[in-house]
């Protein structure tokens, strides 16, 4: 996940989020399948569903490989209709990153906020950024967030983090998920600048208590073409590919995914259940594998908010490392794998894999890096975004499955 704070923050890969209630499937997802839910393979969809395709933002002159760079997306806020007070929309250009969940933007820069209008105790939000150590308070507040503005709106309807503070906090407790920091190293009121925007799912463990569904914009579609959507109209889904991202799931977007079935219930870091959203999901699973070693197990995520891939295993020590430049820290090093060694990471596990990812370090079809963690049970694989250039990546909300596709030109 990168947050694009533009001058400060390269990498977010750990980004947290503190909590907030969830809130019941939009009118516009579709009702339960009657299809057996043991016999399916994957989702399970209406032939009339709907779908929106949504083109990533490419800088002019920009001719280097597709996730070479974070996926952009182009939106505008606006004020939702019946808001009270109205103000001019405003467009931003923004990482969408799968490593967090819903959008943060400054308060200073957010169309028509008012602190003294909006802000209540019931909608407090914080989010913490564990790589840089930053600590975002605010409150969630409803607003419209439109992609294709002027011509095939597709707007959808979610609370938005307005941040009204900024605190460098590096002894912040996953746990304890308190809007406050004991002893902040800096503080910065009204800080400009912050624009975002995660779609991804079952993060709310990693710091993000309040990443739930009912923040993801993707999953949140009110509107479509200026009419509103009709309720069994939408499969709350995405399909993210190396160009774009399908807003909806339908057979056509669908096909040719394997996909797996994801455990309900997504947790928070002290193992409570994070929401009782129907569709907030644990993350997908894999086993990996290096240099043909026992594979090991655990969660994945395909992060595109970066470049580099992180590595828990149990025994690092026993692995083929050296010291590498650090992406997220200019001018140190860190602990990676070596150029050559092998690593093969297969959904949702060894025996009887949908997909594998499969590749040599400094390989045109590797990450960046591979970076490797302290040892940690179970394994754990942040894949970064290069893996899209291989694998087309299907997210369906409402019936918990996760699917892999080579990727289409």
């Amino acid at each position: 996940m990168a947050p694009i704070r533009t001058a400060i923050l390269h990498t977010a890969a750990l980004l947290a989020c503190g909590a907030a209630a969830a809130q019941t499937p939009p009118t516009g997802s579709a009702p339960p399948a009657t299809a057996s839910a043991s016999a399916a393979t994957g989702p399970v969809l209406r032939p009339d569903t709907t779908a929106r395709f949504i083109r990533f933002e490419m800088p002019r002159g920009d001719w280097s490989a597709p996730m070479t760079n974070a996926p952009q997306l182009r939106f505008e806020v606006r004020v939702p209709p019946d808001a009270r007070v109205p103000a001019p929309p405003r467009a931003f250009t923004v990482t969408m990153d799968t490593g967090s969940t819903g959008v943060v933007i400054s308060a200073v820069d957010l169309p028509g906020y008012s602190r003294n209008e909006e802000a209540r105790s019931a909608n407090e939000g914080w989010e913490y950024l564990s790589s840089s150590k930053r600590l975002w308070i605010g409150h969630w507040v409803v607003r419209d967030v439109v992609f294709n503005p002027g011509s095939g709106e597709v707007i959808a309807r979610v609370p938005v983090l307005a941040v009204e503070k900024e605190m460098i906090c590096p002894g912040w407790d996953e746990k304890a998920n308190r809007p406050d920091c004991e002893k902040p190293t800096s503080t910065t009121e009204s800080p400009p600048g912050i624009a975002y925007m995660g779609v991804g799912f079952g993060r709310e463990h990693d710091g993000q208590a309040q990443g739930t569904p009912d923040k993801n914009p993707l999953l949140n579609i009110a509107e479509i073409d200026g009419q509103p959507v009709a309720r069994g109209s939408l499969h709350g889904g995405y399909v993210v590919t190396k160009h774009g991202v399908h807003a909806g799931l339908t057979p056509a977007n669908a096909e040719g995914f394997r996909s797996v079935k994801l455990q309900p219930g997504s947790l928070l870091a002290n193992g409570e259940r994070a929401s009782s959203d129907p569709r907030d999901w644990q993350q997908a699973t894999m086993a990996v594998s290096v240099d043909g070693g026992a594979p090991e197990t655990g969660p994945v995520l395909v992060d595109t908010g970066i470049a580099q891939m992180y590595l828990t295993v149990a025994d690092p020590t026993a692995l083929p490392t050296a010291q590498i430049p650090n992406p997220s820290r200019r001018g140190r090093t860190t602990t990676g794998l070596k150029d050559g060694t092998r690593v093969q990471v297969m959904f949702p596990g060894a025996q009887s894999p949908v997909a594998e990812y499969d590749f040599r370090v400094g390989d045109a079809a590797a990450p960046q890096s591979v970076l490797v963690n302290s040892p940690g049970r179970p394994a754990f694989v942040n894949t970064g975004r290069h893996m899209l250039r291989q694998f087309d990546v299907l997210y369906d909300a409402e019936g918990g499955w996760y699917g892999l596709r080579p990727s289409r030109r």
